[in-house]
């Protein structure tokens, strides 16, 4: 009973076609889809962790002066991408003021 058991295990497994390449992309902290804020949490044993909100990234080792400027990193590369996207919008404002004022 477990040998008939095992094979059909085997063979649902097994696919007749070719498999297709997987192409994993993982997110970036600075990516504004995130709602929550990166951010690093101190540990007492010498390490801390990289949150996304609540939620832990993973865990480093760091020491405690360290913290504050990767926090400020992170909040930095945040703010970047926010810039970004309003200097983005305001142009695009004023080309259409532009044209409008033009035609």
């Amino acid at each position: 009973m477990l040998t008939l058991c095992e094979n059909l295990t085997v063979h649902s497994i097994q696919s007749t076609r070719e498999d297709e390449p997987l192409c994993c992309v993982r997110p970036s902290l600075s990516d504004l889809r995130f709602t929550g804020d990166p951010w690093v949490q101190d540990h007492d044993d010498g390490s801390s962790s990289v949150l996304l909100d609540n939620y832990r990234l993973t865990r480093v080792r760091t020491l405690p002066f360290d913290l504050p400027s990767l926090n400020r990193l992170f909040l930095d590369l945040r703010l970047a991408q926010l810039r970004r996207r309003m200097y983005r919008q305001l142009r695009a404002r004023r080309r259409q003021a532009l044209l409008l004022s033009s035609s």
